[in-house]
C-alpha cells in the first residue's frame, strides 16, 4: 500500500470523516492494496485515536466519528476479508446486556475493535443471556463483551458468565465487560476475564486476551 494511501486513509479516520475514510479504502483496493494492507492502516489509525483519546487530546465526539470513520473503512473491504484475504485478528461477540438500550458505547467500541482487525458481531442491545449463550455455540469466537450504562442492568452481567458455564462454554471463551456502570472491581463478581474502562483500553484488553487463549491452547 503506497504511503500515500496510507496517509489518506489514516487520516480521514482520524478526522472522523466517513465518507472520505469509506473512499480512501475502496480506492487503496483498486489500486491493488490488499486488505490486509488496508486493514493494517485501519488498525494504525485506531490506535493513534485510542492514544488521543487516553492522553485526553480528543474526547467522545472525536472518538465517536472517528469510530464510525473506522466502519465505514472496515465495511469496504469486507468482501476481501470474507473471501480469506486476511486473518483476523480474532472474533468477538459483543452486545449490551438484557434491558439496556444504550447503543454508543457499544457501538464505538464495536467499530474500534474492527478496526483494530478483529471480527465482530454485534448483537446490538438488550441482549439476554440466551443470545450470547446461542452466538457463542454458533460462532465460537475468542471473546464475548457485554456492556451496561445503569446499575440495574449490570446486575446482569453475572447471569451471562453463568449460562456459559451451564452450557459448557465459558472455558472457551473469555469474557470481557464495560460500560457507564461497571468498574474494574466488578470484574470477580460478574464472572469476567477481564474489564475495559474505556474503548481504548478494551482493544488493548481484547488483544491481550487473544493471546492468553492462544497460549492456552498449545
Amino acid at each position: 500500500m503506497e504511503t500515500e494511501s496510507w496517509q489518506e486513509l489514516v487520516q480521514a479516520i482520524l478526522e472522523g470523516e466517513e465518507e472520505l475514510a469509506g473512499k480512501a479504502a475502496q480506492k487503496a483496493i483498486q489500486a491493488g492494496a490488499s486488505a490486509q494492507q488496508v486493514l493494517d492502516a485501519i488498525s494504525s489509525a485506531a490506535d493513534e485515536l485510542g492514544r488521543r483519546f487516553e492522553a485526553g487530546d480528543c474526547y467522545l465526539p472525536e472518538l465517536f466519528a472517528g469510530a464510525e470513520a473506522m466502519s465505514a473503512a472496515v465495511d469496504r473491504i469486507l468482501p476481501a476479508l470474507e473471501q480469506g484475504a486476511a486473518e483476523p485478528r480474532g472474533t468477538v461477540v459483543i452486545g449490551a446486556v438484557e434491558g439496556d438500550v444504550h447503543e454508543i458505547g457499544k457501538r464505538i467500541v464495536a467499530a474500534m475493535l474492527a478496526g483494530a482487525g478483529f471480527r465482530v458481531h454485534d448483537l446490538g442491545t438488550d441482549v439476554p443471556a440466551a443470545l450470547f449463550v446461542e452466538k457463542v455455540r454458533a460462532l465460537r469466537p475468542d471473546i464475548v463483551a457485554a456492556s451496561a450504562y445503569i446499575t440495574t442492568t449490570a446486575q446482569r452481567l453475572p447471569e451471562i458468565a453463568a449460562a456459559l458455564e451451564q452450557a459448557g462454554l465459558r472455558p472457551q471463551v473469555k469474557y470481557l465487560i464495560g460500560g457507564a456502570a461497571v468498574s474494574r472491581g466488578m470484574a470477580a463478581w460478574a464472572g469476567a476475564d477481564a474489564y475495559g474502562e474505556n474503548a481504548a483500553e478494551a482493544v488493548a484488553v481484547a488483544r491481550s486476551l487473544v493471546e492468553e487463549r492462544r497460549r492456552e491452547r498449545r
